[in-house]
């Protein structure tokens, strides 16, 4: 919860993390111990957000990686904000039973900025490795939300939408193939700053490196099932007027797994640059 500039509570449970069901919690330290707390988080794989790879899709894990950091990060500068402006994720398994759990630490508080490392394993397969990120996040100004957090913070799992709709229609992402990809920027897709999510700009880079690849340069058509796997984004500006375009281009192929640059433009705000990546693309 927190506090607007009047002082009236704001819930800041947001739909992006309850579309994909991430329960979190705080793990403080030891009593008598100086230092930040890490964070823990759950996510079941629900049949609606499975991908190619028989698991969960990519840009949905890159968004609990992302929100349970920011969450972390979050707690690590209290009361100042953050914003997530990298994250470099090594994706190790594509075919999850679930529930994933997720863990993060803070690795340096800086004036300026958190870095935070997260590891993902597979509750449903005794806890074998799914992913290992690393992601920064700039502090900020909350400007006149004031963050009031009852400690250790829990945030609880939402409960199952049985008619929740799969990522690109949640995520208003028009339906195309080859190398540019759109999003409309509605307001549910935005952070509490108002700015698009940083998960939903990973979900986003996965579908467009996703289409690229099944009908790159050597694909005219599309053809075959791929799925995004290690990823790496700078978010560079905030993306605040939408439709939000992500253009792609395969700069390689080797034995079923294609590199994929990913160039995130906010078309209305002068189609400024806002986030830029690369990601991996396999066969499966």
């Amino acid at each position: 919860m927190s506090g607007d500039a009047e002082g009236r509570t704001v819930d800041r449970r947001h739909p992006v993390s309850e579309y994909f069901r991430l329960e979190r919690w705080e793990i403080p330290p030891p009593p008598g111990v100086d230092a930040l707390s890490d964070s823990g988080g759950r996510a079941p794989v629900d049949a609606h957000l499975r991908g190619s790879g028989g698991g969960l899709r990519t840009g949905g894990l890159l968004t609990s990686i992302d929100s349970l950091g920011g969450f972390l990060c979050g707690l690590a500068v209290l009361p100042e904000g953050i914003v997530t402006t990298s994250m470099m994720a090594t994706i190790s398994q594509l075919d999850h039973r679930g529930p994933l759990r997720l863990h993060g630490r803070v690795l340096r508080r800086g004036r300026n900025s958190v870095v935070a490392g997260l590891d993902v394993v597979d509750e449903g397969r005794g806890g074998l490795p799914v992913a290992a990120a690393t992601m920064t996040c700039a502090v900020l100004d909350p400007g006149g939300m004031v963050p009031e957090f009852e400690r250790p913070c829990p945030t609880p799992m939402a409960p199952l939408d049985p008619g929740a709709p799969g990522p690109e229609e949640f995520f208003c992402i028009e339906p195309g193939v080859g190398p540019v990809t759109r999003l409309e920027l509605t307001d549910r897709l935005r952070n509490p700053w108002g700015i698009l999510h940083g998960g939903a700009a990973a979900v986003l880079a996965d579908v467009a490196a996703c289409r690229a690849a099944q009908a790159g340069p050597s694909r005219p058509q599309p053809t075959g099932l791929v799925a995004a796997a290690d990823t790496v984004l700078h978010y560079l500006r905030p993306a605040r007027v939408g439709p939000v375009e992500a253009r792609c281009q395969v700069v390689g192929r080797r034995s079923g797994r294609a590199v994929v640059r990913v160039a995130i433009h906010d078309v209305g705000a002068g189609d400024r640059l806002v986030t830029l990546g690369s990601v991996a693309v396999l066969d499966v």
